[in-house]
């Protein structure tokens, strides 16, 4: 058997090659790909685009849960039982019924939740206790 010498003709089997001007070019298969990772310069660019950003995921709310109003407004009855319980309204009235000085802020708060106090009781149609009238 001879040996036959390899060649690179494609031979009357093959596709016959394509033009030039119809193969796809290189430069538009090598590259970065548009629309793959970060923008660039990412890092260092201003404020002002990242809070453009924020504020379109600000207008989704991200909370979950109800959504039905709740009633803000207390009821005489709920607003009383407050100035019974607080205790620091207490402790001032013990200093001032002691001859203790108030501070003004202290005196302001001391006056402003017994007048609340004092409009409550009226609107509730309680009676003070003789005591509590006659110190004021």
């Amino acid at each position: 058997m001879t040996r036959r010498k390899k060649t690179r003709k494609a031979g009357p089997l093959a596709q016959p090659k394509t033009p030039r001007e119809t193969r796809p070019t290189d430069a538009a298969s090598k590259g970065k790909k548009i629309g793959k990772g970060q923008a660039p310069g990412q890092r260092h660019s201003s404020t002002k685009v990242l809070q453009q950003s924020k504020t379109k995921a600000d207008e989704k709310d991200p909370r979950h849960g109800s959504r039905r109003k709740v009633a803000l407004v207390m009821t005489p009855e709920q607003e009383l039982k407050q100035l019974q319980e607080d205790t620091k309204l207490q402790l001032l009235v013990e200093r001032f019924e002691n001859d203790e000085s108030l501070t003004a802020e202290e005196q302001r708060y001391l006056d402003e939740k017994s007048e609340r106090y004092e409009q409550l009781i009226a609107k509730l149609g309680y009676e003070l206790d003789e005591e509590w009238d006659d110190e004021e």
